[in-house]
């Protein structure tokens, strides 16, 4: 990236301290959807979640300091200008500068200073850093969230995961007979219909998650190369 490495050394040293305190927070959140079981519900698309708060135009004594500010508290940068900071970062194309607003109580609705960082940006930053950029997921595995789902659906072994444990998208993603957006699901787990009942009551049908074939050829092809990508989720299961 020598573009982006001269971009970086163009910069001076507080520019800098700037870029990388928007980085950091830019690249927390990203984890934090990457990690999250319901990215929809949580925090929208990227267009929103990037778009960082910088500051809240009132005291902050009643609005405390952004995630981004307490970076810059940490690095002595954060003073009167601040703003000058962002529009010459800006006028080079590594950001970008919105307002909204929010509220705060008692004071109601004020503004609210947002900054994104633009595709150049975050590469300058990264080539600055030199930090490698995260490679991309293969389109033949799961997002986390949805191996996470596998996994607890094989753990429940030949008893199978009862329907109202499964919540939310991941079914529709997983289960066999949907359509997300228009294409087939993977198919890798069936709500099936199994005999609930214990020695002590009568028959009673109940509905249960199980894997399907496609599920366990998926789960026993590519277990190993989860374990890389998400290694936080056990998967210690029966048939193991």
């Amino acid at each position: 990236m020598p573009s982006e490495r001269k971009e970086w050394n163009g910069l001076n040293a507080r520019q800098r301290t700037y870029l990388e305190a928007i980085f950091r927070e830019d690249q927390q959140r990203e984890n934090d959807i990457r990690l999250s079981q319901s990215v929809s519900k949580r925090s929208g698309t990227a267009t929103q979640w990037r778009k960082i708060p910088f500051s809240i135009h009132a005291d902050p004594a009643f609005t405390g300091y952004t995630a981004v500010q307490d970076r810059l508290r940490e690095a002595g940068q954060l003073d009167s200008g601040a703003g000058a900071t962002l529009r010459a970062l800006q006028r080079r194309g590594l950001l970008s500068l919105s307002v909204d607003e929010v509220e705060v109580v008692p004071l109601g609705f004020v503004p609210q200073t947002r900054v994104e960082l633009t595709r150049r940006g975050r590469a300058t930053t990264r080539a600055g850093l030199e930090e490698p950029t995260r490679p991309r997921r293969p389109a033949h595995l799961l997002s986390e969230w949805l191996w996470k789902t596998l996994v607890t659906v094989a753990k429940a072994g030949q008893a199978g995961l009862p329907a109202d444990q499964l919540v939310g998208k991941p079914r529709f993603f997983l289960g066999t007979g949907y359509r997300p957006q228009g294409r087939p699901s993977r198919g890798y787990i069936d709500l099936v219909v199994v005999d609930g009942s214990t020695r002590d009551q009568a028959p009673v049908a109940e509905r249960r998650w199980m894997l399907t074939e496609r599920g366990h050829e998926h789960i026993s092809t590519y277990r190993a190369t989860y374990r890389e990508w998400y290694p936080n989720v056990a998967v210690n299961l029966p048939h193991e």
